[in-house]
Formats: C-alpha cells, structure tokens, sequence
C-alpha cells in the first residue's frame, strides 16, 4: 500500500514557515511531520511503509527532491497500477484511528480532509488536487468534531503551543529508551531512562539535565558546554552546540543549531545561530536565522489579554495569553532587536535595532529599518550572502534552492525601495 501524504491547501496558516517547506518538513516535538508518518509506519502492525510519497507545491518540489534524493517527490507514476493508497494529511499526527481506516473512506475535520484509504488509480494527477477531491470522491465519510487536539494542527502557533506534549508522545512512539545513567560526568535530575545522549556527543562538567517533567533528547555529534542547563521535555538535534544556554522545557531544535541565552518551549528548524544571550520564547524559527547579541522577543502581554498572530489573510486570535514570534528561513537580527508578541518576519528579512519594538509583521526579503519597512536591493545580494553562509554548515547552494527563492522573491516582492 501506497501511504501519499499531502497538502491541504490551508499552508498560509503556518506563514511563514510554510513559504520555503512543504508542511510535512514541519517540525514538532521529536520529528518532521514525515519523519513521524515514517517512523508511525515502521512501528504500526497494520501500516507497512513500502512507499511513502510526498506532495507539496509545485515551486517547492525541486528544491526538496534535491535535499531528499531518496524521496518520491511529487511523482503520480506508481499510481497507475492497482492497489490501495492511504492518503495522509501532511499535519496528521498519526495514531490508531490511521491504521484502522477502512476500505473507500475518509477522516475529515472540519471540512479539510485528514486522511483516506482508497484505489490508487483515483488518486488526481497534481499535487494541489489531492485533498480536494476526497470532498468529491463518494468515500464513506466520517468527521471527528474539530479543531481536535492531538489530532492535527490547525495554525502554526498551535505546533508551538503543544510541543511539550508532543515531544512526550513522540518518545514513547519511538520507543527510546535513554541512556542519561551511563553518563556520570552529567548532572541528571530525575530519571536518567528518560535522558538520551546520542553517539560522539560531548557534555562538559556542571551542566545539567533536568528530565523531571519530560524526557531530554540530545542527538549525535552535539555540545553542551559547561553551566548549560536542559530541561524536559526538550530535543536537541544531530551536531548541535549549547553554549552555556538555559533550555527551558517544551524546546525542539532540529540539527545544527547554535544557541546560547535563554529559550523556552520554542521550535528551531534547524541551522539556527543564537550563539549570545538573549531570550527567545513561545516562539518558531526557520532554518538559517541568525539573532545578533541580545535579540529578545516578548511572548506575554503587559494586560495578559490573549494574543493575535499575523497570517496572510489577517490577524487571527491564538487564544493563547503566551505566545511569541515566528521567524521565516534566513532572517537576520542587529545587536538589541526587539521583537513583539505574536510578530511573524517572512524569509530574507532583516531588522536592525531602532530603540523600540518590531511591528507585527514585516515582510519577506523586506529590511526594517529606523522604524520603517524597506524592501531591499537586488534579490542577488540574498543569494550571494546564502552562498557566504551555508557552505559554512557543509550546505551547498543549489539551482533548485536557487529557483526556490527567485519563484518566492517574485511572489511576494513589491517595488523595490533598497535600504
């Protein structure tokens, strides 16, 4: 069987972390969302993992087949045989009622289709079609009362909200079990089965684990300096460094980040630098974002009312009285900034320090700048600071990451101002 995990049309709701990824590269808690749907599949007796396919926007595709050479990218070729398909919301956070799914039917959640078993041959022959036929497809239909926690995300600030949880279910699903008691250098606190280190990873004396309320994953290849302090439920990824850094309860980091200061429950996709201090709260990070020394962000209001995020369509009400900020890919921040509760920064941008707070929004490849927003100059001078930055981490730049930014440059430029 087929497993097709696919996109639902509603990716401005995980603005702006969704403009440069499809939404199964979103992460949450242990995993991506695919590397879940994976690892879901090589545990679940009913759900064998003998093809798993992703689908995304069609200006996305290229660059991630080029990340992921072992993935089926956006390929319809294997549907042309006979067989079944299960067809996956790319935000599902698989469970039993996945596997149980029967024959010619679908799960859907307030109208938006979360996942369905079906022939593989009626699977439509683009990406964008997928989830909306299933509306059209005469599968027996059940709908679970929504939005349902646990289930599926309904916007980006939920991912951040749940992290905690989802880092706890995510390590039972993996079945990990730790190793933190064959680590004496280590100051654990609480059960050391809940701490796992992975191989070449090195701790300096006096920093210390906190797994009391959550279990602490730390990847291979990693550094945790001296005076650091981690507390579960965390997870830090493959060849990160913690520099001294308090890592409060409820943060994901995928790999190669570099973070000292303060971060609590927060979500790093991976290559941050946050290298000073600092504090960075209720909050998700793109990929290569770099904080200039005592970049803060605020994730509480003064009068505790509850607090509105920017999305593309308006300002929606999180419901949450702790919510901080959401960074796209390649933002970079000046010594100082000020970043307000509940911003969103679109990929490219960057904010020198003006002595106040950050509006709410502040656009892709846009500078911000004395107090105002600016779009910049050439989108060649982006690209040339890429191609300074990630050979740095070993990442080479691409044509198809090349494309990927010149196609997002175009969609979301106005005119162009320079700084």
């Amino acid at each position: 069987m087929h497993i097709v995990v696919f996109e639902d049309g509603h990716h401005d709701d995980f603005y702006p972390l969704s403009l440069t990824r499809p939404l199964w590269e979103l992460r949450s808690g242990l995993f991506t969302f695919r590397e879940r749907m994976e690892c879901f599949a090589g545990r679940s007796g009913n759900v064998s993992a003998g093809s798993l396919m992703c689908f995304t926007r069609e200006h996305l595709a290229p660059y991630w087949r080029e990340r992921y050479p072992r993935l089926s990218i956006n390929e319809f070729s294997a549907f042309k045989g006979k067989g079944e398909a299960l067809l996956v919301n790319a935000l599902l956070y698989p469970d039993d009622r996945l596997a149980s799914l029967g024959p010619n039917s679908a799960l859907f959640i307030d109208g938006v289709p979360v996942a369905a078993r079906m022939d593989a041959s009626r699977v439509p022959r683009s990406p964008g079609d997928i989830a909306s036929a299933l509306n059209d497809a005469g599968l027996a239909r059940a709908d679970a009362p929504g939005p349902v926690e646990g289930i599926k995300p309904g916007h980006i600030w939920d991912l951040v909200t749940h992290n905690g949880d989802r880092m706890a279910r995510d390590w039972d699903l993996a079945g990990m079990v730790g190793n933190g008691d064959a680590w004496p250098v280590v100051t654990i606190l609480g059960d050391g089965r809940q701490v796992y280190i992975g191989e070449g990873t090195t701790i300096e004396p006096h920093a210390v684990i906190d797994a009391r309320e959550g279990p602490v994953f730390i990847g291979p290849g990693s550094r945790v300096d001296a005076f650091s302090r981690i507390e579960g439920p965390c997870a830090i990824g493959a060849g990160c460094r913690i520099v001294g850094g308090k890592i409060r309860s409820g943060t994901s980091m995928g790999e190669q980040c570099r973070v000292g200061g303060e971060v609590e429950h927060s979500i790093f996709q991976g290559y941050v630098n946050k290298y000073h201090d600092g504090f960075i709260g209720h909050a998700f990070l793109g990929e290569w974002v770099n904080l200039g020394a005592l970049t803060s962000n605020s994730d509480l209001k003064n009068d505790y009312s509850r607090i509105k995020v920017y999305t593309p369509n308006s300002r929606k009400r999180t419901g949450e009285r702790k919510m901080g900020c959401f960074i796209g890919d390649f933002v970079k921040t000046s010594i100082g900034t000020l970043i307000n509760t509940g911003t969103s920064i679109g990929p490219g941008a960057m904010l020198v320090h003006a002595g106040c707070l950050t509006p709410f929004h502040v656009p892709p490849f846009s500078w911000y700048m004395n107090g105002n927003v600016l779009r910049p100059g050439p989108l060649e001078d982006f690209i040339a600071t890429c191609r300074e930055v990630m050979p740095r981490r070993g990442v080479e730049v691409t044509d198809g990451f090349i494309d990927m930014v010149t196609a997002l440059y175009g969609m979301t430029a106005g005119p162009e101002e320079g700084p």
